[in-house]
């Protein structure tokens, strides 16, 4: 039987497991190779050093997390710009990829909050989630101004939710991100 050969990816999932089960130090070349059952000179075939493959997860979860769900809702051009809106906001609040999702979110935050690069990073697909939120709510008649403050409110919020996620029902997710699209469609 032929071993699969790995590809980059594999590498990047199994540091991405890693990362959210133990924390970025615990991300290294060594371990990952013994984890994934292969030598050290797998790894360095695809990437050049460890640093290589820490800029890969980071752009992973930019791709994944941010704009795989843009060009998601931006491609679905049966949605009128309020549909949008509410798809944005209305995300299942609880799946297998949605606990994945939140647990790699938060891994990658706690990540930024010791390390300047990977808070760039974070600091850029913050900017744009929130550019994001902000042309929705525009294109769905807000003024700029008011479509920036609600954006950023419902950014805040989003985040919120992933932290509470455990403590919150799937009814009370459902109540909460109604009355707040309600509350914004006032404004």
């Amino acid at each position: 039987m032929k071993k699969k050969r790995l590809t980059s990816q594999d590498w990047i999932d199994a540091a991405i497991k890693q990362l959210i089960k133990s924390g970025v130090d615990a991300v290294r070349v060594e371990p990952l190779a013994e984890e994934i059952g292969v030598s050290r000179g797998s790894f360095y075939w695809h990437f050049k050093s460890r640093r290589e493959l820490l800029i890969a997860i980071l752009e992973d979860w930019r791709q994944r997390q941010t704009r795989t769900i843009v060009e998601r809702i931006r491609r679905d051009g049966s949605l009128s710009p309020i549909e949008r809106v509410v798809r944005l906001r209305m995300l299942p609040p609880r799946t297998k990829t949605t606990s994945a999702a939140a647990t790699f979110e938060l891994a990658i935050r706690a990540w930024a909050m010791r390390d300047k690069f990977a808070s760039k990073i974070v600091n850029e697909v913050d900017s744009e989630r929130l550019a994001f939120g902000t042309a929705l709510l525009a294109g769905a008649g807000m003024s700029d101004e008011e479509a920036g403050h609600w954006a950023l409110i419902g950014y805040a919020y989003t985040l919120g939710e992933s932290l509470l996620r455990d403590a919150l029902s799937d009814q009370q997710i459902h109540e909460s991100r109604t009355r707040f699209l309600m509350a914004q469609a006032r404004n």
